[in-house]
């Protein structure tokens, strides 16, 4: 799906049908060319929709093999900027246990080629440009973050509220629940 049709949805969920004749035209524009006005507002809600879906919800993994030079991955070398290491495994398959440092990843010294995934954030995308997740993800729940998002920074709180319940409401029925933090309980000696 194209992040035009989710900013066309949000802007009908608004009640915005003037807003679709400036979307259809910053997508019609030249590469390179960026929106302007309520489009390019638009477009920055998307971006901080997308951001949360990837980062609380619904992680983007990837999956890369390295050598590692003098027992440390350069976050340099990934093809996308991590933000979460998830696994490491040697050539055998066998989890390899790692530190990581704000530039590397650190390995046991001697270790040979090894698989990584990670998961990273979604890369600044263009209106005319395809999301960043799969179709579990739909249209229409992006849609409700974007308007959200776009009252919100209005100043419109209760109708934000109400789109906010939604968004989080299609993220429940999608089984995307943000995960919950708890604590065990301590006892003091």
């Amino acid at each position: 799906m194209l992040i035009k049709d989710v900013l066309i949805l949000a802007a009908e969920e608004l009640g915005r049908a003037d807003l679709v004749p400036g979307i259809e035209a910053a997508c019609a524009a030249p590469p390179g060319t960026a929106p302007e006005g309520e489009t390019a507002t638009l477009l920055r809600c998307y971006h901080l929709t997308e951001n949360e879906v990837a980062l609380d919800h619904f992680p983007l993994k990837e999956t890369q093999t390295f050598a590692p030079k003098g027992d440390a991955v350069l976050f340099t070398e990934f093809s996308r900027a991590p933000v979460d290491i998830l696994e490491v495994r040697d050539g055998s398959g066998a989890r390899v246990p790692f530190t990581v440092y704000p530039a590397r990843l650190v390995l046991p010294r001697g270790t040979g080629e090894v698989r990584v995934t990670y998961s990273y954030a979604p890369p600044r995308a263009g209106i005319a440009d395809e999301t960043a997740f799969s179709e579990k993800i739909s249209a229409r729940l992006l849609s409700y973050g974007v308007a959200g998002e776009y009252l919100l920074s209005g100043g419109r709180y209760a109708e934000a509220a109400v789109f906010d319940e939604k968004f989080h409401a299609a993220l429940r029925a999608a089984g995307l629940e943000r995960r919950k933090l708890s604590l065990c309980a301590r006892r003091w000696v």
